[in-house]
């Protein structure tokens, strides 16, 4: 099997396996040098394809050769990619509370009328957790399932973790809620992600992951 390394921003090889073996006894190719072969859908650290051969950490590149593919995604297709999601969470919420507020008359009149304000709270809360609810179940189903939700599958954004690996549904959970670090205050979290070198919120961050383009 021929192979294919990254040195120095750019594409050598190809070396054979055993002459790979031997880049890496010198030091060479190490556990984060990137590496492809024909049938691979995309240049990957080496220890993440052969396993770990020389103790060395494999994060994302800070900066990857253009011939690598791996593209991050700025800030303002992010931002879209989040008004699509929300256009659809929106949209589903809307359904899903719609029987509750015809069964307490939200809506026809009746909420100004003396004696329904305990209605109008129970509402309201039961409105906020079917929100909490369906946000929850749609992040971790479709970034666990799919690699992204259906605003960033629209625009072509993957969400993986540092080493390129998909992202389960562990840290979908955990990264749903560190999103809600980022908007405190005032979304700079989010906007963290318009002046880091891999495009990272504070969400990514917390939770080492990347979003990038996927095609």
């Amino acid at each position: 099997m021929n192979w294919y390394y990254a040195e120095g921003g750019k594409q050598m090889g190809p070396v054979e396996e055993s002459a790979l073996d031997g880049l890496i006894q010198s030091g060479v190719v190490r556990d984060d040098t990137l590496v492809w072969h024909e049938g691979m859908t995309a240049w990957q650290p080496h220890a993440a394809v052969r396993g770990l051969r020389a103790g060395i950490p494999t994060p994302f590149p800070q900066t990857a050769p253009p011939f690598l593919g791996v593209r991050y995604a700025g800030f303002w297709i992010r931002f879209l990619a989040r008004f699509i999601d929300g256009m659809i969470l929106g949209m589903a919420g809307l359904i899903l509370r719609l029987p509750l507020v015809i069964m307490l008359g939200v809506g026809t009149g009746r909420i100004y009328q003396f004696g329904m304000t305990p209605a109008l709270g129970a509402a309201m809360g039961v409105s906020l957790l079917v929100n909490l609810l369906v946000g929850l179940a749609y992040e971790v189903y479709f970034v666990s399932t799919r690699g992204a939700t259906p605003g960033k599958m629209a625009l072509g954004l993957k969400i993986v973790r540092a080493d390129g690996s998909p992202v389960d549904a562990g840290l979908a959970l955990g990264r749903y809620f560190a999103q809600w670090i980022s908007w405190i205050p005032l979304g700079i979290g989010y906007i963290m992600a318009g002046f880091d070198s891999q495009k990272r919120a504070l969400h990514d961050r917390i939770c080492e992951t990347r979003v990038i383009h996927a095609r």
